[in-house]
């Protein structure tokens, strides 16, 4: 179990998380439409071999759009770890929810099931005389059986009561 000062630290990092989430989201976005605005600007200069602008823009188009996309996959990545308790518990509530009365059925059912089993042995167990255990001086555990006639308890190999005579 954590202690509370663990779980107010492990809360502080998720807040950290998010936020450093959301600004690499925000750059990735602006990076990626900085590529784009390079990609177009490099379509327009297309025919101006001379200035060297289409290879400016065309390298700057395609390295802000790479550097964009690295930065939207690690955003994914932080916030889903952020995020991961959030969503396990909203899926656990929705399926839940679907399940409703089915799986309460279902349970109960199971546990009427295991009620009446353990019923029957118990029933089992008090026809047959009852078994006691008890414990001696030395800590082992003898197993004593009831006579049915008398109620004497008798050790468990004996084939006649102790005390009545009657057979076990």
């Amino acid at each position: 179990m954590k202690t509370d000062d663990e779980q107010d630290i492990n809360i502080q990092r998720k807040k950290k998380m998010k936020r450093i989430g959301f600004i690499t989201l925000i750059m990735g976005i602006t990076l990626i439409i900085a590529g784009i605005s390079f990609s177009i600007a490099s379509l327009n200069s297309m025919g101006e071999f001379e200035n060297n602008n289409f290879m400016l823009f065309g390298g700057a188009s395609a390295g802000c759009f790479f550097v964009g996309v690295i930065c939207i996959m690690a955003t994914i990545s932080l916030l889903r770890i952020a995020y991961h308790r959030e969503i396990l518990r909203y899926g656990y509530e929705e399926t839940g929810m679907a399940l409703g009365t089915a799986s309460e059925r279902a349970v109960d059912g199971y546990g009427r099931i295991i009620g009446k089993g353990s019923e029957a042995v118990a029933r089992g167990i008090k026809s047959a005389g009852g078994i006691k255990l008890d414990v001696d001086s030395n800590k082992e555990q003898i197993i004593m059986v009831r006579c049915k006639a008398c109620g004497t308890l008798n050790d468990e190999d004996a084939k006649h009561c102790d005390e009545c005579g009657q057979k076990i």
